[in-house]
């Protein structure tokens, strides 16, 4: 590393630059990280320039739509009637990326192109399939979240006197989507740009242990924006207390959900594969659970919508009304593991075997569960009179 003197000389050599090849008063540079592919699609190439009388081109054939074509110097680009300069300063041969690269424009500018970056961001962004979940289930989800924390609905909820703030409960055995219906939520708070945190019981443990643990716990609730806060597998800290030792970490928790002020314009997505029954009544009342989703084991529609997103190869070879029916009882995550291990055979015999994969999933479930011993796993039918359990 450079010593940090020349680290801001340099720095200020490209900004002085820019700003005299873009004409800006009050030069402000930046690095628009996932932004900056949109904005330089976007944007109109303009001319190149030399930096402290350099000038490098770059032949390099790959991004060229995206990349600036020089190793040193500067390019201008405009967006609208907005300019920006890159700078570039490669500095050390045959290391991709070892140099400078920033983006300069006006301070005048500087957040109008912001709030283009964002949306032009939006815009490209392919919208996210929602995942395989039953109607219902997919409608309720997106109505209490995306739809609740939408501007023009939130300013109703406040016009009106409710509660900007919402509660969501999502139930049900592993494997049958949870997980993906939250990553779906996510990623759509990702496109609009809200807030969106990922809260594990871990997260909660270690601020209950700060130096202000109420404190520390107040934050894990509370957004800067609308958005959305998941919380994963939180029923540890939330079982009824009248059927486990009852500590102090229940009261902290529902005293940060109720929060006193701050815990507005936000949705809080709960998640459990405990029996309902076994989470805390005072979590459960309304005003902190507004909605409890339940997600069961697919039905065979629903794993037949899934089966269909497989590739196309794949049901070429194995009909889908096969899989469909050999996997009665299935959950979409023993789905998912069935479908790679069909693509680890292939990748060794060229040829897609589904009793193969359907046999290799036994013995490891089988494996897994110690010899299957009382165990009900897999693609396996529970033991009958001491037989084993019958194959698909």
């Amino acid at each position: 590393m450079a010593p940090l003197q020349e680290f801001t000389a340099d720095h200020r050599l490209l900004i002085a630059a820019a700003a005299q090849a873009g004409g800006f008063r009050d030069p402000v540079a930046f690095d628009a990280d996932l932004f900056e592919t949109h904005l330089i699609k976007a944007a109109r190439r303009g001319r190149f320039t030399p930096l402290d009388g350099v000038f490098i081109r770059d032949w390099d054939p790959d991004f060229r739509r995206i990349w600036s074509g020089m190793n040193l110097g500067l390019r201008l680009y405009h967006l609208d009637a907005i300019t920006i300069v890159r700078a570039t300063a490669g500095c050390a041969a045959g290391r991709y990326g070892a140099g400078y690269d920033l983006l300069v424009c006006d301070r005048s500018q500087y957040r109008a192109f912001y709030r283009r970056a964002i949306e032009l961001r939006k815009r490209t962004a392919p919208p996210n399939p929602p995942p395989v979940l039953p109607p219902e289930i997919e409608t309720k989800l997106w109505q209490n979240t995306i739809g609740y924390l939408e501007p023009k609905n939130l300013d109703r909820i406040k016009r009106f006197g409710g509660r900007a703030k919402h509660g969501l409960l999502l139930t049900g055995p592993p494997g049958n989507g949870k997980t993906s219906a939250c990553r779906w939520i996510h990623q759509e708070c990702v496109r609009r740009n809200w807030d969106r945190k990922l809260i594990t019981a871990d997260d909660y443990a270690a601020a209950r242990r700060a130096d202000d643990p109420g404190e520390a716990v107040r934050q894990l609730f509370k957004v800067s924006k609308q958005g959305v806060i998941f919380f994963d597998d939180m029923d540890i800290a939330l079982r009824d207390r009248e059927t486990v030792k009852e500590t102090d970490d229940q009261s902290v928790f529902l005293t940060a959900l109720d929060g006193v002020s701050g815990n507005e314009a936000v949705v809080y997505v709960f998640t459990t594969n405990c029996d309902i029954r076994l989470i805390d009544p005072a979590f459960r009342r309304p005003g902190r659970i507004d909605l409890t989703l339940h997600f069961g084991k697919p039905t065979a529609e629903l794993r037949r919508r899934l089966i269909e997103r497989w590739d196309a190869e794949i049901l070429s070879a194995i009909p889908v009304e096969r899989i469909v029916d050999d996997s009665d009882g299935f959950s979409f995550a023993e789905l998912d593991e069935l479908r790679n291990l069909l693509i680890v055979d292939y990748l060794k015999s060229n040829r897609w075997d589904w009793d193969r994969a359907k046999r290799t999933y036994r013995e490891n479930r089988a494996e897994l569960a110690g010899g299957g011993k009382n165990r009900h796993v897999g693609f396996g039918r529970a033991a009958v009179n001491g037989t084993a359990p019958a194959a698909l």
